[in-house]
């Protein structure tokens, strides 16, 4: 028994190691869509998207950040959504994204809650979205 345990793990990490090393030379694209940044949008991806605002390019693009503004059983009394913040200024919740004009926009970043309260302060249980403006 202990001689086919070992031919199946042998199997196994020989298939792992040619799986991680297939394709990895050729797709550029797909390796720069691989190592994008969780926490940011960049210009360059929100011109991807046919999105009228931000919010809508935001949804698209990292629809998980919109997930963690939803309220439990834990804060329903609290904050349940994220802030937005414009260039550093306070600017309001997610539905505040929908006044903005994604062709305006350098970045977005995800802070996590206290990552938020670090930079701007305590109030911030959902995290907060920092957008940069071009006219920045």
């Amino acid at each position: 028994m202990r001689p086919s345990i070992a031919v199946s793990l042998s199997a196994l990490l020989l298939v792992a190691c040619a799986s991680g090393t297939a394709g990895g030379g050729a797709g550029g694209a797909s390796t720069s869509r691989a190592r994008r940044d969780p926490n940011v949008i960049t210009a360059e991806e929100i011109r991807t998207t046919p999105a009228q605002t931000l919010y809508d390019a935001v949804r698209a693009l990292r629809p998980a950040w919109m997930m963690r503004s939803a309220p439990t059983a834990l804060n329903q009394q609290q904050q349940t959504q994220l802030l937005v913040y414009v260039d550093g200024t306070r600017f309001g919740g997610m539905e505040s994204l929908r006044r903005l004009n994604p062709g305006s926009v350098q970045a977005v970043r995800y802070y996590s809650p206290s990552s938020a309260e670090a930079r701007f302060g305590p109030g911030h249980l959902q995290g907060a979205i920092e957008v940069i403006t071009t006219s920045n």
